[in-house]
């Protein structure tokens, strides 16, 4: 048995193309035995904007580096998870309950991420498990919801 899953660090890249950016949720979903889904929803500030890079750290929610929204109910902690049962990760673009309209027949919401990585760290490890993908990929209703990371050599 390895360690038991103590933080997770999310890193997205939105691309910088004009219909990059978007404001439905976005999930992080761990593959395995213990298998779960967590919202990425910064605590503070906008997400998944246009250009930029996005941090989220999912942890308990009295970690002082947790920033997503939510934490008690995003808290990969409880309960505790082995990460070394965690097989592989997804991302998966979620909708609005009214789709984002931008334009007459425009009813997908895209997004565009030209990189995407995962980090979970673990009690006792000195190196985190590293899951990673380059895009650009893009998730929406004509493009797919979901997309895979690989795992990668520890960081």
């Amino acid at each position: 048995m390895g360690g038991k899953l103590v933080r997770i660090r999310v890193t997205l890249n939105v691309g910088k193309h004009r219909m990059s950016g978007s404001d439905d949720p976005l999930y992080l979903g761990l593959h395995g035995p213990c298998g779960r889904e967590f919202r990425l929803e910064l605590h503070k500030g906008h997400a998944r904007q246009r250009g930029h890079e996005d941090v989220y750290v999912l942890g308990q929610p009295d970690d002082p580096e947790t920033n997503v929204d939510h934490p008690e109910l995003n808290d990969p902690t409880t309960p505790p998870i082995d990460a070394e049962t965690v097989s592989g990760v997804y991302l998966r673009k979620g909708f609005e309950p009214i789709p984002n309209v931008r334009g007459i027949g425009e009813m997908d919401d895209r997004i565009e991420i030209t990189q995407a990585a995962v980090e979970i760290e673990s009690e006792g490890a000195t190196k985190a498990i590293r899951f990673e993908r380059t895009g650009p990929i893009w998730l929406g209703l004509v493009s797919g919801i979901r997309f895979e990371l690989p795992r990668c050599e520890n960081a």
